[in-house]
Parts: structure tokens; sequence; C-alpha cells
């Protein structure tokens, strides 16, 4: 399942981005440019928005419908 997750205002991304990792996140992008406080996460099916929304320094997460090409 692949997540987008937009990061707080305060949050490092790389930080972010080992947090997801530890989540299970078996990949971890950065969204374009013109959106620097996104990235997206591709999980196993047994990860939930409400877990990846939990960890620190996400503002929110939401499953990426469209599949984008990010």
């Amino acid at each position: 399942m692949r997540i987008i997750v937009g990061l707080a205002s305060e949050a490092e991304p790389s930080a972010v981005a080992t947090a997801l990792r530890e989540q299970g996140a078996r990949d971890v992008k950065p969204a374009p440019p013109s959106l620097p406080d996104v990235v997206i996460a591709d999980f196993p099916e047994d990860v939930t928005v409400q877990d990846v929304a939990a960890l620190p320094g996400v503002r929110y997460a939401e499953p990426d419908s469209l599949q984008s090409a990010f």
C-alpha cells in the first residue's frame, strides 16, 4: 500500500524516513519539488494509515488512491 505522508513543520525529513522504514516501509521517496513537505512510502498491506499517522514528525497520512508516479 502506498501512503502519502505529510511532514510536520518541525520534522526532519530524514528522521521521518527512518521512522517510516522502522514501521515497515519498503521504500520512501520524496515528492516532487513542488511538494517539499511530503514523502511517499510503500508499505506491506498489514500497516494502516493510522499507524503511520501516529509516528513522530508526521502531520498527516493518507492512502495514495491514485498510485501517483512520485
